[in-house]
Parts: structure tokens; sequence; C-alpha cells
């Protein structure tokens, strides 16, 4: 025997033991304080019981174990979900055929890798579309600011200060729409007296500038004047201290009781309506996209499966469907990057991007290029066809198939804007 293969055998034998002290290390942490099954008394000989398929929980551990044992048991948060996507990235196919060989339990689902990626992808993606989309509310409302005096307020050696004090309304909005904008520390160019008071009348001070430009003088809302008369009537009024002060601040005719200190808004050359139906048809088409989208993308696994049997029909069906799970779940990965870069740039603005234009389209712009050569080769790998009809195969498959997407996704947009609009 050679002594490279004696090194071999000693060093196999080493990797045994160490899995092996590993694994007694893992049952001795989950072993349960029972030998017989809580639901049906049979004899346990493992962590599942093999009369009714119960697992044997152990109820006096920790919380933490209890979250661990969900997540693994669910979504198989373990060791078997990294190797998952480990070859689901580095060898195309090979799960697919993992899978169509029966070898099921070495590696996550198909489905349930999509699902649980489906899961993490559309809950991180439409929090960040909500805060884009309502930063591109922000902007439009914002337009009404001249581009003069964003210019001044942009510039981090401007000597534009706050100089004017006035009791005004949506000086908080004010003060996002000035960061939407660009402004630099719109918290200090528009500061608030009393900072927890919202849109409501506040005492703010701002650059005479932007005072000049855009706010105007408004009448005092009937809710303000409400709450002077409440606070006057009663001693003890169900207000917090900063509300008790600020409204004992305002000036009023000791008379009647009416505020009599001038009070301006900068939203009041704004279309009140336009801007209510724009914040609604908004929310709608976000909550419903939210809704359906999931469901859009997982209604295509089975419809791109389909395409796959018309060009393979010696093939299973459900072999095709693992093939086109896997390829779902790759994608949603895959457009994690360019959705990350698109919301970024209606979050900060191109300006304050961390890449280059060009570096953020050819991210954009490969991404497609990226799933067609990693589909060419896992149809090679899975339908183990010529290089030739494999590329002529992929190439039909994945035209019909964006095609298809395409379409359905328009038609659902178009219905979400008609609907939206009360046109249907």
């Amino acid at each position: 025997m050679k002594l490279t293969e004696i090194f071999q055998q000693r060093r196999q034998r080493i990797r045994r033991d160490i899995e092996a002290m590993r694994l007694r290390r893992i049952r001795s942490h989950t072993r349960p304080g029972y030998t017989h099954c809580m639901n049906c008394g049979t004899l346990l000989k493992g962590m599942y019981c093999h009369q009714c398929g119960q697992y044997a929980l152990d109820i006096h551990q920790p919380i933490w174990k209890y979250i661990r044992q969900y997540f693994e048991n669910v979504y198989q948060f373990d060791g078997k979900i990294w190797m998952t996507l480990r070859l689901l990235f580095t060898r195309p196919g090979f799960l697919t055929n993992e899978f169509n060989d029966g070898k099921i339990n070495s590696y996550v689902h198909p489905f349930r890798l999509y699902m649980c990626i489906s899961v993490v992808f559309f809950t991180l993606f439409f929090m960040a579309a909500e805060r884009a989309t309502e930063r591109a509310l922000l902007t439009t409302v914002g337009q009404q600011i001249p581009d003069t005096v964003m210019n001044a307020l942009r510039r981090t050696d401007s000597a534009v200060l706050p100089d004017t004090t006035v009791y005004a309304y949506n000086t908080k909005t004010l003060r996002r729409v000035l960061e939407v904008r660009g402004a630099w520390h719109a918290d200090h160019l528009v500061r608030s007296h009393y900072e927890n008071r919202g849109d409501e009348l506040n005492r703010v001070t701002l650059p005479c500038l932007l005072f000049d430009s855009c706010l105007t003088r408004t009448a005092v809302r009937e809710e303000t004047q409400a709450k002077v008369n409440v606070l006057r009537r009663d001693s003890q009024p169900d207000m917090s201290d900063e509300e008790v002060r600020f409204y004992l601040s305002l000036p009023t005719d000791t008379a009647t009781g009416r505020i009599t200190a001038d009070t301006y808004d900068w939203m009041t050359r704004l279309n009140q309506t336009d801007q209510l139906q724009q914040q609604a048809t908004a929310s709608f088409v976000l909550g419903k996209l939210s809704k359906w989208t999931p469901l859009f993308l997982m209604f295509l696994l089975p419809v791109q499966a389909l395409l796959f049997k018309i060009f393979y029909p010696k093939r299973r069906y459900m072999e095709h469907f693992a093939h086109a799970t896997h390829l779902g779940s790759l994608l949603l990965v895959l457009l994690v990057v360019p959705a990350a870069i698109l919301l970024w740039h209606f979050n900060v603005g191109r300006d304050n991007h961390i890449f280059t234009n060009s570096v953020e389209d050819a991210f954009i712009f490969l991404t497609p290029f990226a799933l067609l050569a990693y589909q060419l080769v896992s149809m090679h790998t899975t339908y183990r066809e010529s290089w030739g009809k494999t590329t002529a195969k992929c190439l039909l498959t994945f035209f019909l198939f964006n095609l298809l997407t395409l379409g359905s996704a328009t038609t659902l947009i178009l219905w979400l804007a008609l609907k939206a609009t009360g046109r249907i």
C-alpha cells in the first residue's frame, strides 16, 4: 500500500471521528427527557416517533430553542439550506437531478426552498418599496419649492440660517421634503420649538428665504381653536404637558378666546384633493402588488414547467416543475442586486449612490444574461442533450416564458391602475 493511500485513509478516519463526535454532541443537546412518545406512547428510537410521526420535543428547553426548531422544521434553516444554496449557485441542474433521482432528504425540497427565498425577498422588497413610494410622493409635493431656493439650501457653505420665527402647519412634512430634495440638515433649517406635534400647528424658526418662497398666511384651523377652548374650560385637560405649554403660549384674545397669532402653511398652494388621491392610489397599488406579486410569480412556475414539458415530452411533468422551481429560486436571488440599486435611487438619489452609474447599469443589464446562461447550463445538466439542441431550446423557452411574464405583468398593472382610478 502506498504511503499516500495510508495518509488518505487516516485522514478519512479522523474526519469520520470528528463527525461522529459532532453528532453525539448535537444529540446530547436535543435528546428529550423521555423515552416514549408523548402522543401515542410508542418507544422512541430517534427524534421522530415511527408510529405517529410526532417530533420528540423537549418541553423544558429554553424559548430560543423552540424558535430555532421551528425554523429548522418549517424552513429547514440548518446546515441543509446552506449546502442547498451553495449547490444551487455552483452546480446548475445538480439539485434538480438529485431530486428527480429520489434524493429528497439530503437537500431542501425545491418548493420549500422557493417559498423560503420568496418570503424573505418580498418582505424586504416591499418594505423598501413603501419607503421609495413615500419618497416619490414627497418629491412631487416638494416641486412647488423653487429650484433656486433649494440650490441655496443644498450648499454646505451657504449663509442661509433660520432667522424667522412663525406659527405654521405641516412643518414636519416640510422637513421631510427638504431632506428628499437634498437640503443639508433639514432639521436645523426648520427648527420646531415643540418636537412632538407632527404636522399640527407649531412654532418654528426657518430661513427667511424659505418663508418668503413657499409659506402662505392661512386661517387658524378649527381643531386648533377647539383645543384652546378646551384648555380654557378645563383646568386639567387630557393633554400632554408639552401640548399644554404650547397652547398656553399662543396669543389669544382675552375676551373671546380666539387665537390672534398669524398662522402659515406651505401646502395651501397645493390641491389637497389631488394630493390625497395620489397618496390613496399609491397605497392601493402598492398594497395590491405586495399581495398579488408573490402569487403571480408562483403561478409562473407551473407555466414554465409546461414549456419544458413541451420541449421535453418524455420527461415527467414533476421533473420539469422541480427544475422550474430551482430556476425561480435563483431568479429571486439574482433580482436582489438590481432591485436594491433601483430602490436606492428612489431612496437616496443617484448623486449619493455608492456605485458609479456604469457599474449600476452593468448589474441591471447583465442580470437577464446571467439568468439565461444559468438556465442553459442547468438544462444541459438536467436533460442531457447536446449543447446545440440545448441552446436552441433554452433560447425558445426563455423568450416564450419572458413574453408570457411581461404580458401577464402588464395586464396585472393595468388592472390595478384602472381599479385604483375607479374605472372598473
